[in-house]
């Protein structure tokens, strides 16, 4: 989650101390012009590097201890650190950091339906997603071949289905790249139901991957209904479809592999539960590695329900249990998540801490 602060006259942001430690704080201020620009952290003392769009800039704080306030002073100039990349080719885009391929955004991908989607998703010199239907890879299970890398699909809008039948097109989309993150944003329509807006930040996260994503969905030409079926609404909605390492058979339950924020472990007692992060961690290519994903407290229906499977599917869903809403004509409503794929275990990883960095952030 973007935090969005006022650019002191003295040019000094000011984070106040929260009660838990946090992790990938990626911070904003209103600042003119592209740049360079570089971010003093005091009492660190900590030169970080900035990255502009022209009318704010912004910057990635790893780690803010529990108890302690932070201020950062932002002002032109070059900082030590390595950038992102990010381009094109045949509705393609390819984001890389000094250590290789990150993710690879998708136009459109899939068999039963085409729809926009990230695949791979590298960290830790791995890939956390199954390659099926993208890419051919040995061993893996080829059901469901709408299930396509990450994603943001729903299986009741209007009683049309989005999920797995119905086609998300994308309309127009952007990219940029720099020190601090790269950027992909996008314009998608659901037929003539909605327009999605998704503004993907891949953050310059070292080793682990972290993506935050905003998506804004709005009726375009009349009332929207989610979810009046309710034997439909379980089909969504924001979703990773993990690599097979990941994964348990039909009859168990993955206690060891699945955990909650709220302490449950397995399938059964994390599905459909409302929690602010899920995490799937296991044995990948002899490395303990994990991947979770979080909801953002001012994401609809926070926290959201999810709509896990120990084959495999992982995705937040607020409309499996809470069921239908409707949107009138132009009204909107905003989704925000981070995914997190990082080595050892939730506790290891601090995937807590990283939570708090996402969802709370605020300034002064």
């Amino acid at each position: 989650m973007l935090l969005l602060v006022a650019l002191l006259a003295s040019q000094e942001v000011v984070v106040p101390a929260h009660e838990r430690p946090r992790r990938y704080v990626l911070l904003e201020a209103k600042a003119a012009g592209a740049g360079p620009f570089r971010v003093k952290e005091s009492p660190s003392g900590a030169l970080l590097p900035g990255q502009g769009d022209g009318a704010v800039v912004r910057w990635l704080v790893p780690s803010i201890p529990a108890g302690e306030k932070r201020s950062y002073a932002v002002e032109k100039g070059e900082a030590p650190g390595t950038s992102l990349s990010a381009t094109e080719s045949d509705g393609v885009v390819t984001i890389s950091g000094p250590k290789g391929l990150i993710t690879r955004w998708h136009a459109k991908a899939g068999t039963a339906n085409q729809k926009p989607c990230f695949y791979p998703l590298r960290a830790h010199d791995a890939n956390f997603l199954r390659g099926f239907p993208l890419e051919d890879v040995a061993g893996e299970a080829k059901d469901h071949p709408h299930h396509t890398g990450i994603y943001h699909a729903f299986g009741e809008v209007n009683g049309r289905e989005y999920w797995s039948k119905t086609d998300i097109v994308n309309r127009k989309a952007s990219k940029e790249a720099g020190p601090v993150y790269a950027r992909i944003r996008a314009e998608n329509a659901w037929g003539e139901d909605l327009v999605e807006t998704q503004d993907v930040f891949v953050l310059n996260a070292g080793d682990d991957a972290v993506m935050d994503w905003t998506i804004t969905m709005t009726a375009a030409a009349g009332d929207v209904v989610f979810g009046k079926n309710p034997k439909m609404a379980k089909e969504g909605s924001f979703a990773v479809r993990v690599r097979t390492e990941l994964t348990r058979g039909k009859n168990n339950d993955a206690a060891d592999m699945m955990s909650d924020a709220l302490g449950n472990k397995g399938e059964k007692a994390i599905r459909a539960a409302a929690a602010p992060w899920v995490d799937y961690t296991s044995q990948i290519e002899g490395k303990t590695l994990g991947i979770a994903v979080m909801d953002h407290p001012s994401s609809f229906r926070a926290p959201t329900n999810w709509h896990v499977r120990a084959y495999g599917l992982f995705a937040a869903n607020p409309w499996l249990v809470r069921g239908e809403n409707t949107l009138k004509k132009g009204e909107s409503l905003t989704l925000r998540y981070r995914i997190y794929a990082h080595a050892g275990g939730p506790e290891a990883a601090k995937v807590a801490e990283v939570y708090d960095g996402f969802a709370h952030a605020k300034a002064e």
